[in-house]
């Protein structure tokens, strides 16, 4: 007499190796969806500057972010700052200045997610090409997002 199905043995193997491959594939996973997250972040960034030029480029002054005709879904637009689900979008006197205006460029700064790494544009030429974006991290996982991006320069000892 021949019994269908399987043992105990062969199923806690097959678990224990879905289990292996889990472990193995979700920090890659979790990576993927951050420098996701980053990349639109930087479209944002992109967008608010391009806008702050346009804006000072007319009327001769700095914007707040309500002046601003860039719409960033799921914001929240106060005058100093816009969040988002994931990001909180600032113009602090820290950032460099949009070319052509007096104006400060726009700083993204992770909230959520067990992050917390900014990006901005420090609209500067780097070894002969302009660097697009900058990115800086706090903790090894923040840091190895802003690499994974090639945004990251460590700072100078």
């Amino acid at each position: 007499m021949t019994k269908n199905g399987f043992t105990l043995i062969e199923v806690l193997t097959v678990v224990i190796i879905i289990g292996i491959l889990t472990s193995m594939a979700l920090p890659m996973y979790t990576r993927a969806v951050e420098r996701s997250r980053a990349t639109e972040a930087m479209a944002d960034i992109k967008a608010m500057n391009d806008s702050i030029y346009a804006y000072y480029a007319d009327k001769e002054e700095c914007p707040t972010f309500k002046k601003l005709v860039v719409v960033v879904p799921g914001s929240d637009a106060l005058g100093t700052k816009i969040t988002t689900k994931n990001f909180t979008f600032t113009m602090p006197s820290s950032t460099a200045l949009v070319p052509g205006t007096e104006c400060h460029g726009v700083l993204a700064t992770r909230n959520s997610g067990g992050y917390a790494y900014t990006i901005w544009n420090p609209y500067q030429t780097v070894g002969g090409k302009a660097l697009s974006l900058k990115c800086d991290g706090t903790s090894d996982k923040d840091i190895a997002i802003c690499e994974s991006l090639g945004w990251y320069e460590a700072p100078a000892s």
